[in-house]
């Protein structure tokens, strides 16, 4: 994590906090059974059942927080209009080979959530020339991941994740030139989707706001 970010939340920053949360909630880490032994039965119990539940994807290192994405300028200094993603996820062993993750509590508006989706596609749009001198996604000169369901490799999907922190307002504004697709996390449909689109991981309950 950036040294800002780091400090802001070393004195309880809401949203850092938050990131850190959906990188455990998203890990999944199992309890060691043995070390409770002595605590009380609900407790146990508790624990018992997170060792039941399904395995977590990937591990510590699967995961980079508050990484910059520029629109303009370069890796190492990103130019304005970019975005920074609260979380990348690299899980190819458990089948999430590229996952950007957006960490809400729910203060921002529907139009500053849009225009971070906005953002988000600038970059995923940008090329530029890799190592082999050919064109390509500035993205995947970082990071590699296979063709996905959108039939296209310059859009990796953006996770949404909305946090139990402030008045909650589910529809995503309409954003005059861009294409959101969005899919449940519930039960995400296998249909390809139209070539150029940005495919954005939601509650069910936001669907309607994306056009």
């Amino acid at each position: 994590m950036g040294s800002t970010a780091r400090g802001a939340g070393s004195s309880g920053a809401p949203h850092p906090i938050a990131v850190n949360e959906t990188v455990i909630a998203m890990l999944r880490p199992k309890p060691n059974l043995a070390k409770l032994a002595d605590d009380p039965a609900e407790v146990r119990a508790a624990a018992q059942a997170v060792v039941d539940a399904p395995a977590g994807i990937g591990n510590i290192a699967s995961y980079w927080t508050e990484v910059p994405l520029a629109a303009t300028g370069m890796w190492n200094a990103p130019g304005k209009g970019g975005a920074q993603a609260d979380i990348v996820l690299t899980g190819p062993q458990d089948k999430v080979p590229l996952l950007f993750i957006e960490v809400d509590n729910c203060h921002e508006t529907a139009e500053e959530l849009a225009d971070k989706l906005e953002k988000y596609a600038r970059f995923f749009r940008r090329k530029v020339k890799d190592t082999d001198g050919r064109e390509r996604p500035m993205g995947r000169t970082r990071w590699a991941a296979p063709d996905s369901g959108s039939g296209d490799r310059t859009h990796p999907p953006v996770l949404l994740v909305f946090n139990h922190i402030g008045e909650r307002n589910p529809v995503i504004a309409t954003v005059t030139g861009a294409c959101w697709i969005w899919s449940s996390v519930c039960g995400r449909s296998s249909a390809r989707l139209p070539s150029g689109s940005l495919p954005v991981a939601a509650p069910r309950r936001c669907r309607a706001g994306f056009r």
